[in-house]
């Protein structure tokens, strides 16, 4: 492996310091309980790229199983603005109407 090349995924969040320490960062944990999402839609909306890297969260290392920090106001942000849009795109599953139950 050459020099200075580190294996691992292709991108990473470019994050200043200043912006990680100015705005309030919680684990996935704690994002989720705040959001009101599960942890499966919050990865979701996370790998679809609604909730931006570097906006919405960050890596706190390099590996693929880093642990993410969240910034809640800004992921609460975008899902107003999404749900003001469209707020059938946020939808991740179907509840059953009375005609299927």
């Amino acid at each position: 492996m050459a020099a200075g090349k580190l294996r691992g995924p292709k991108q990473y969040a470019q994050v200043s310091n200043t912006a990680i320490a100015s705005t309030q960062w919680v684990s996935t944990q704690d994002a989720c309980r705040e959001l009101k999402l599960s942890r499966t839609t919050i990865q979701r909306l996370k790998n679809r790229g609604i909730l931006a890297a570097g906006t919405c969260y960050y890596r706190r290392g390099l590996g693929r199983t880093a642990p993410t920090a969240w910034n809640v106001e800004a992921c609460r942000a975008v899902l107003q603005r999404l749900a003001a849009a469209d707020p059938a795109s946020i939808e991740t599953y179907l509840l059953p109407t009375g005609r299927d139950a």
